[in-house]
């Protein structure tokens, strides 16, 4: 059984069921399969590495390498649509009780917290935008020469747009809490 969820009125991370109603809850699940292609990928990657070391003592060369730079890629794929449709894990224990006697002031700390999340996200963007120019231009890659090569740069790309996305997203939800805050009423996306 699931827990109810917060009506778009009442103090509490806001979630969304409709989220590809703009062109930005659409841009959210395209990002979204992508990450759900490359785990379906990941899974077909393992279980023939399994395959094929159980059964012919030959495993795949750069399975490891393929899983290991597909997870944050994955990560990031997919954060901007589950942050959009309320699907983090949070702890909303202390919110819930203030917004019972104080909804201004429940939204209010939850703006702030979209605020942080947006500045958090930026802030990775920010850090790995050098190191993704450098694998970039640099043709880094992982695994062995001559045997198997994984450009890197592909999977640190995700990073990024995944990044900039969920900072958009954190901002959006930022502004609607803020504009209900202080009393502006608008329809939910």
């Amino acid at each position: 059984m699931q827990p109810p969820r917060p009506h778009h009125d009442e103090p509490g991370p806001l979630r969304r069921s409709g989220s590809s109603r703009s062109w930005f809850g659409s841009f959210t699940v395209s990002l979204n399969v992508i990450g759900t292609i490359l785990i379906i990928a990941m899974a077909i990657a393992v279980n023939a590495d399994v395959i094929g070391r159980n059964a012919a003592n030959q495993p795949i060369a750069g399975v490891n390498e393929f899983i290991g730079l597909s997870i944050v890629a994955v990560v990031f794929l997919q954060m901007a649509n589950t942050l959009r449709e309320g699907r983090h894990v949070s702890n909303d224990i202390i919110m819930v009780a203030i917004g019972a006697s104080y909804p201004s002031v429940a939204r209010a700390f939850y703006g702030l917290s979209h605020l942080i999340g947006a500045a958090m996200m930026l802030l990775v963007v920010w850090f790995v935008s050098p190191m993704f120019m450098e694998m970039y231009r640099g043709g880094y890659y992982q695994g062995t020469a001559g045997v198997i090569e994984i450009p890197i740069w592909p999977f640190v790309l995700p990073v990024i747009i995944g990044g900039i996305t969920s900072a958009v997203q954190y901002i959006l939800f930022a502004i609607q809490e803020f504009a209900l805050a202080i009393g502006y009423r608008r329809r939910p996306e």
